[in-house]
């Protein structure tokens, strides 16, 4: 996935937990990354494979992507650029099942976040609190949100440059600085983020719009340490 992981278990000290999911992830890498070219992704992509002969769960991802391209009239799309590339949907995919192997090893209390996507569970007596990175500044937080139980997902252009596109114009996306989505399920926080940040402005109605989740977009100019942002806040 190209990103970092980091597995926050309280009171939990057995390395084959944390080696299980990592396990997991890279797994999950091996199979989804567009970067490897051995990779089931890349050798797809190549016409190397055909849908029929795909994995169950790339199948499963590619009938996603398709699902959530329609939900989104076209903002979310694995297929902007020609190739497939389920990056937006895998990232919360991958969070999630990672949040099954704990769940099944017992686990009820848990933080697991990969590349600013972020899972949280808790047994009813933590609260996680949650830091949105200044899209300016990586040392300063924009705003922080203490949850129990849920998901947090952000997307921006911040960290790896004007990465993301806008699938209906055909232009980077940059009408946002950052949004932040959160909701029950990362999976679906993951890619109205992305889909959110695709559609600039009216990103934050979108989100909202969809029952139980909400989004806090970072608008505006970036002078000193003033950041405008743009309503509803969470």
């Amino acid at each position: 996935m190209g990103t970092q992981a980091s597995i926050d278990i309280p009171g939990c000290s057995k390395e084959a937990v944390f080696d299980a999911v990592f396990s997991r992830l890279r797994e999950i890498d091996k199979r989804f990354s567009p970067y490897k070219k051995d990779s089931e992704l890349s050798r797809y992509n190549r016409g190397e494979l055909s849908e029929r002969t795909l994995s169950e769960e790339m199948k499963h991802v590619l009938h996603a992507c398709r699902k959530w391209e329609e939900k989104t009239e076209g903002y979310f799309s694995a297929w902007y650029g020609g190739e497939c590339d389920p990056s937006g949907y895998v990232k919360g995919w991958a969070i999630a099942e990672a949040g099954k192997l704990l769940v099944e090893q017992g686990l009820s209390t848990f933080c697991i976040s990969i590349g600013g996507d972020i899972l949280v569970k808790s047994d009813g007596g933590k609260e996680w609190l949650i830091g949105v990175q200044h899209p300016g500044d990586r040392t300063k937080i924009l705003n922080k949100l203490s949850i129990s139980d849920g998901a947090i997902a952000t997307s921006g252009n911040y960290e790896r440059g004007k990465h993301i596109a806008n699938p209906i114009s055909g232009k980077p996306a940059d009408d946002l600085l950052s949004i932040t989505v959160t909701g029950p399920n990362i999976v679906t926080a993951d890619v109205l983020a992305t889909a959110a940040f695709a559609m600039g402005q009216k990103g934050v109605k979108f989100v909202n719009s969809q029952k139980g989740y909400r989004a806090l977009a970072v608008t505006g100019e970036i002078v000193g340490d003033d950041i405008f942002t743009r309503q509803p806040h969470f």
